[in-house]
């Protein structure tokens, strides 16, 4: 784990040994297509693994919990509570803010010949989650840069989900025991901005008698704290922003890079959907409503999740008392037990012996009952009572996005790698003539940008 290549040898692990291995003492990965319901569906009487503790964050000594880190009967309120800021209908009214972000980044990417193009979406998908979540820019665009430290903040949260989600009883012992949990610390930027924006939201409210409305995911939470406060107090309203915002953020901007690397390597698909986007007639910034239904850009996406998920470790859950079979092999109870994405997502029974190959056109092509058993398998937003509450937001945002900058530029790129580490990623592609992590955009009709000769 410490070295990063957990998500390699468990997947060398499966090809070797078959759908059940097991990775430690008592830890155990399923790369079985019909497990994935008996292990996450909310019926199961399974359990979320120990490891979700450590993401358990600490203010003031009192423990501040997100819709990851919250225990399974929390979880399952929180989830009731604050279920309505996340609905299709909920989503369509934050899409004005995604409208307001993606001409900044299309600005952005214009001005400069040559950028880190992982690093600018990551800064357009921050900016565009804090429009959405309390309708205000970080300015991380206009700034280039990590305004305020978030970026690294939940970079540094997802290095330490993945070094202490394997130990979370030494985790516990070192970090939360009765004297470390009491002592002061400076609390995240994450913390501090999500705090300071409720309580002016609050402000602003007591000084309107209730009558000041918005219509961002601030003042549903909001509205869902005073319908169950016992459920959604103000540490829990501070939570779920930082659940948003790091979710939306980095996670979003790590797919757009996948897609793009993907499409670079493969010109054939990219000229495929260039040829969707320009039949459906679509403006430079088109509305989800007039790319929602783009079957070529549905598949791109779906692929470019399937061959690289965001998760480089398992979804984990506690066997059930009395044991359970799985995939033939009977596990104890207590052992933990959780489906790999990427081992899933390669599985050859489900996606067949070209599972490594990046042809979108399986997800169209394919018979029914085949795309059946594929939907089933696949886990970009995980699945079960735990699957990602704003998928409705990130597809919103990536149907809107990829064709906004497939539309505006030509994409291509020099030796382009893929990096992975734990759930770390990074996508490289160097000049050759000017080393570093650069991913080139020529633009449409314009001569070729300086040093990709």
């Amino acid at each position: 784990m410490r070295e990063g290549k957990l998500r390699e040898k468990i997947n060398d692990m499966h090809e070797r040994y078959g759908p059940i291995v097991r990775y430690g003492v008592n830890s155990v990965s399923v790369n079985d297509a019909e497990s994935i319901s008996t292990i996450y569906v909310s019926r199961s009487n399974f359990t979320s693994a120990d490891s979700y503790g450590t993401l358990v964050g600490v203010s003031n000594g009192k423990v501040v919990y997100s819709l990851v880190s919250a225990p399974d009967m929390m979880h399952s309120a929180l989830r009731r509570s604050i279920a309505g800021a996340f609905t299709p209908a909920a989503v369509l009214e934050y899409e004005k803010y995604i409208d307001e972000t993606i001409p900044e980044l299309l600005y952005e990417l214009e001005a400069r010949k040559t950028f880190d193009f992982c690093e600018i979406m990551t800064f357009y998908s921050m900016d565009a989650a804090s429009r959405f979540t309390f309708n205000e820019t970080m300015g991380c665009l206009r700034a280039n840069s990590d305004v305020v430290g978030m970026i690294e903040t939940v970079r540094q949260r997802g290095r330490y989900w993945g070094v202490w989600s394997s130990l979370p009883q030494v985790e516990r012992q070192i970090y939360r025991n009765p004297i470390t949990i009491r002592l002061p610390r400076a609390k995240s930027s994450m913390v501090r901005l999500a705090a300071s924006k409720v309580q002016e939201r609050v402000a602003e409210i007591n000084a309107s008698n209730g009558v000041m409305k918005r219509d961002d995911l601030l003042q549903r939470l909001l509205q869902a704290s005073s319908q169950h406060p016992q459920t959604l107090d103000t540490l829990g309203v501070i939570g779920m922003m930082m659940s948003v915002i790091s979710g939306a953020g980095d996670t979003t901007s790590t797919t757009v890079g996948a897609i793009f690397y993907f499409l670079i390597k493969q010109p054939r698909v990219q000229q495929k959907l260039q040829d969707e986007l320009r039949a459906a007639d679509l403006p430079l910034i088109p509305a989800y409503a007039q790319t929602k239904n783009l079957p070529y850009l549905n598949a791109v996406i779906k692929k470019s999740m399937r061959l690289f998920p965001l998760l480089n470790i398992p979804l984990r859950r506690k066997v059930p008392r009395g044991g359970i079979t799985l995939a033939g092999k009977f596990l104890p109870e207590g052992a933990t037990v959780g489906v790999l994405q990427s081992a899933m997502h390669h599985n050859k029974v489900v996606y067949g012996d070209d599972h490594a190959d990046f042809r979108p056109e399986r997800w169209i092509e394919n018979s029914p009952s085949q795309l059946r058993v594929m939907e089933q398998s696949f886990m970009g937003f995980g699945r079960g009572k735990r699957v990602c509450l704003g998928q409705n937001i990130a597809m919103l945002n990536l149907k809107r996005v990829v064709p906004a900058i497939m539309q505006k530029f030509d994409v291509s790129a020099i030796n382009a790698t893929w990096n992975v580490a734990n759930n770390q990623t990074a996508c490289s592609c160097e000049s050759e003539s000017e080393a570093g992590r650069r991913l080139y955009f020529r633009r449409r009709c314009f001569e070729t940008i300086a040093n990709e000769s």
